[in-house]
């Protein structure tokens, strides 16, 4: 994708875009971090220098190159996420953290970063002399197009203007919740959405602060760490800051802050005039790795003939968990034949010669950590073995390959997003092909087992086809973008644009991201422990 995994943490509220790692021998990792105090015209902090110095001094210990910024202006503050853009930018590898503590706004909805120079005559100049969090998205999303950044944005303390003139009707504390969000966007609040996260009096830190640091290296399982955080804030706070976040970890990689690792040992970052206070540990959080189990007979994993029709592909507007790019249309699709499992790991080693999957044992798991040229070449190599045309020509190495698709073949190849939807929904109009609900007696997912299942452990729907909700999600052929108005027959997706898209959830996705209708998009090169894929032919 643009990036592995995009993460925006806001002492509010963390985000997360998530992108592939892959070979990382030339990536570097950048970090900016800042912490607003002094403020003029508002009420002054207490702790985001604090925050902003520890959370510096533990990154350069897991190899980041950091820009420490305190008590900064406007003018600054947009220097200095220029520079960092621009570093990061050089190298589609390159890491990047971005970390703000100090004041920060909703107004009219949309989110604001405070410097300490902020003009507070009346709304507009707040809005002109502050820095947009939609503004530090966009630009790391379409400017930096890197590999990793985590964006984390303690700007949660309560509302600066609360007793200034009616002129700020419209200025609301806490932060609001992005909407809108890119499928890879996960956005984590410290607190509920407009509420007020606590700045930590008498303490050194705020009290998500405190649980980030003690719990950011905790595991080599990003999620882990998040839910570490999280429930250490609830600790600290009595309960009374309870994280949640929007969005969800679709394409969320099995990543690490620490690239060694192993954990080290807690910097000395407080300075002795005023110690750390001392925090009660809460257990380390390991990682799931599930003891292999023994690898069971091949499962037949034989193609099943879908009969082509009319359906309404979308979903309508009072679906819970849906999502602004699902609009419903009439779409008509070819008869297809497709596979009745997701790959597994056995069908996927035989052709490739490798097993990149993270949960082993079992190879009739499905195959997954696998990127869309990693699915294009399965596909292609299948085929040649059982002597049909391939469906794909390749050109070009690495990232910048191109994928054309020769629709008169008869080889293997990647669903249609209309394809998909189609056979996963076998006839059905619910938000699911087992009606207006689910649940985890008949799909993997929710991180109930807390891993991928093998591969038909739960009932086929009515074409015969078994995980078209969760357990991986499915890499399909096309671009994405909006669908089109008007009715549609065999499309084949966006005819420009750089994103593939990929349906059905994953063992970890909530049921609202399992839904039939749910899309997902990432990079073609991205790869991560929720996506897999299955193939069809003509």
């Amino acid at each position: 994708m643009k990036k592995t995994f995009l993460f925006i943490f806001f002492l509010l509220a963390v985000t997360f875009t998530v992108f592939s790692q892959q070979s990382a021998s030339a990536s570097q990792r950048f970090a900016l971090v800042i912490g607003n105090n002094n403020y003029s015209g508002i009420p002054r902090l207490t702790n985001p220098v604090n925050d902003a110095t520890d959370v510096a001094a533990r990154l350069r210990t897991l190899g980041y190159q950091v820009d420490l910024q305190t008590n900064v202006t406007n003018v600054n503050m947009a220097r200095a996420v220029t520079s960092f853009v621009q570093r990061l930018s050089q190298n589609r590898e390159n890491e990047g953290f971005f970390w703000f503590a100090g004041h920060g706004v909703q107004l009219s909805g949309e989110n604001y970063l405070l410097p300490i120079d902020v003009n507070t005559a009346n709304e507009v100049e707040v809005r002109h002399s502050s820095y947009s969090v939609g503004r530090l998205i966009e630009s790391l999303d379409q400017v930096a197009c890197n590999q990793v950044n985590i964006v984390v944005l303690d700007a949660c303390r309560d509302n600066p203007f609360v007793n200034m003139a009616g002129s700020f009707r419209n200025v609301t504390r806490g932060l609001s919740a992005i909407q809108n969000l890119p499928s890879d966007l996960l956005v984590i609040y410290s607190t509920a959405a407009g509420a007020a996260a606590a700045d930590g009096p008498g303490q050194r830190n705020s009290p998500f602060t405190q649980a980030f640091l003690q719990n950011m290296d905790s595991s080599d399982d990003i999620q882990l760490v998040f839910r570490a955080i999280a429930r250490e804030t609830m600790r600290l706070t009595n309960n009374n800051q309870r994280p949640y976040h929007d969005g969800s970890f679709l394409n969320l990689d099995f990543y690490s802050l620490n690239p060694r690792g192993a954990r080290p040992a807690p910097a000395n970052v407080a300075p002795t005039s005023q110690p750390t206070p001392t925090v009660t540990p809460t257990p380390t959080v390991t990682p799931v790795h599930p003891a292999p189990a023994p690898s069971s007979p091949a499962v037949s994993n034989e193609l099943v003939r879908i009969q082509g029709g009319t359906f309404t592909m979308g979903s309508p507007a009072n679906e819970t968990g849906r999502t602004n790019s699902e609009t419903q249309r009439q779409v008509t699709v070819s008869s297809f034949m497709m596979s009745r499992y997701e790959i597994t790991q056995r069908e996927y080693q035989e052709i490739m010669g490798t097993n990149p999957s993270h949960f082993t044992g079992d190879l009739n798991h499905p195959v997954e950590t696998v990127s869309w040229f990693d699915a294009i070449e399965y596909c292609n190599r299948r085929s040649q073995s059982e002597g049909l045309t391939p469906a794909y020509t390749i050109s070009g190495r690495g990232d910048n390959r191109t994928v054309t698709w020769n629709r008169n073949t008869n080889g293997y190849r990647l669903p249609t997003e209309a394809e998909w939807e189609y056979a996963c929904r076998g006839g059905t109009t619910t938000a699911y092909n087992t009606g207006a609900n689910i649940t985890t007696n008949q799909a993997n997912y929710n991180n109930t087992l807390q891993r991928t299942t093998p591969v038909g452990n739960y009932t086929a729907n009515r074409y015969g086809l078994h995980d078209m909700h969760g357990n991986v999600w499915e890499w399909c052929w096309d671009l994405y973008g909006e669908y089109p108005a008007g009715t549609q027959s065999d499309p084949t997706g966006a005819s420009s644009g750089s994103r593939r898209v990929y349906r059905g959830g994953s063992w970890d996705a909530s049921a609202a991201n399992v839904r039939s209708a749910i899309r997902g998009t990432n990079a073609p090169f991205a790869r991560n422990i929720y996506m897999g894929f299955r193939v069809v032919r003509s």
